[in-house]
């Protein structure tokens, strides 16, 4: 994390550029690791500062947060060797073989793959005590969002959803290049672990994603329909199914300069965000449950009719849309959540573990909302959780000013989409 970072701040062709600048300050800043986060209330208390009222963009905002004293030397170290991390891995060596073949296709109807079904399943990481479906258990695919790799992004979070449901069982897909090369391309590494993953196991899936992964799965879901039937639930946390007005809060420069192509795919007005949408793919393909916050720093607008989480019900098959602000009002549950946040949110917990254990997506009126409504974290996360989420925006900060390839507009749609 730091060498990216240092690489971008002693880069000579942007010396002397606001983006190189504000690199190396950060840098220096970690350096100092000025830790001094005592409790999840003074955390929150810091968050709340810098978030309330907006901030210009990613770099801001992550000088923002190693300016603030909340980054311990244990967080540093783990997310400073997230690149060279198994968690982050895609060379997983997953030998199991479904029974029923499901490349280069499961159905006559799904999209064509264009990545080799080695690199598919290497994606995979399959945690040691994964059962595959045995002893009742529901295998969770956990699906990144723009610019963290997946086992970093949930490390601090639903990687740990076991300890508050005895019932799922967590893997994880880590896309290339942290999920910001053509989202299109993302989408096939979520549809193959689908199908690999319920191929593998005696039971259905359920898909929790955060961010761009809302997008991937619900292109996945529209293009490989054969994963449709092994899906039982969707839970999308912080997705952008309308794309972002705020593409430039991410990509320093956005529009003048190249960004990454995902980058570019989630805006507003995007061809893929409007390819996804037409033909019925503002509806959801599964039972489906959002979750999302108004002070979101990357995705807006997240309020109102309008919020880009919202997906529609036009197929019947069940969704709930879930204002973080408007469920849980005036309560510690309903304060500043951010795009990242919502990770650790008690309300995206409860029903996450809602939509799994009923049929249907996760309900708040089956919820205790007093006291989900009244806690800041679920009781399974602790201050370090809250750190390391929000941590995550300096490696998206290190990943994006890193990325090899920018492009000056978003790629073409695939020739199946069109």
């Amino acid at each position: 994390m730091i060498t990216q970072l240092t690489n971008v701040a002693d880069d000579p062709s942007i010396a002397g550029t606001n983006t190189s600048v504000k690199a190396a300050e950060i840098v220096s800043k970690l350096k100092e690791d000025p830790s001094t986060a005592s409790s999840v209330e003074s955390a929150f208390a810091v968050i709340e500062s810098i978030f309330s009222g907006g901030v210009t963009d990613l770099a801001d905002a992550v000088l923002d947060i190693v300016s603030s004293g909340l980054i311990p030397s244990s967080i540093f170290d783990f997310l400073n060797g997230y690149f060279d991390s198994d968690l982050n891995s895609i060379s997983n060596v997953n030998t199991r073989s479904p029974e029923t073949p499901i490349y280069p296709s499961k159905s006559s109807n799904d999209a064509p793959y264009s990545v080799d079904e080695a690199s598919l399943r290497a994606a995979i990481h399959i945690p040691a005590s994964f059962s595959y479906g045995a002893n009742g258990k529901k295998p969770v695919i956990l699906v990144p969002g723009t610019a963290v790799p997946a086992g970093s992004t949930y490390y601090f979070s639903f990687s740990k959803l076991a300890n508050a449901a005895a019932n799922v069982d967590p893997v994880w897909v880590n896309i290339p290049s942290a999920s910001l090369d053509d989202a299109q391309v993302n989408s096939e590494y979520v549809a193959y672990a689908i199908n690999y993953i319920s191929g593998i196991s005696s039971s259905n899936v359920t898909v929790i994603s955060w961010s761009q992964g809302g997008l991937d799965t619900q292109w996945a879901l529209k293009y490989w329909p054969s994963t449709r039937d092994v899906v039982e639930d969707f839970i999308a946390i912080s997705p952008d199914f309308h794309g972002t007005v705020l593409e430039y809060f991410v990509c320093p420069g956005f529009p003048t300069f190249a960004c990454t192509p995902s980058i570019w795919q989630q805006g507003w007005d995007a061809k893929f965000i409007s390819t996804l949408r037409a033909n019925g793919g503002d509806s959801a393909y599964v039972p489906t449950t959002t979750l999302y916050s108004s002070f979101d720093e990357v995705v807006q607008p997240m309020g109102g009719d309008s919020a880009s989480a919202i997906l529609s019900d036009n197929r019947g098959v069940g969704v709930t849309n879930n204002h973080a602000q408007t469920i849980c009002a005036g309560k510690p549950a309903g304060g500043v959540y951010t795009h990242e946040g919502m990770l650790y949110n008690p309300l995206s917990w409860a029903l996450a573990i809602d939509a799994i254990n009923h049929d249907g997506p996760g309900d708040p009126s089956r919820l205790d909302l007093d006291q989900v409504c009244g806690q800041l974290i679920p009781p399974q996360l602790g201050l370090d959780d809250v750190l390391g989420t929000e941590r995550l925006l300096i490696v998206a900060l290190a990943e994006v000013l890193g990325y090899g390839n920018p492009v000056s507009g978003e790629p073409a749609i695939k020739s199946y989409a069109q």
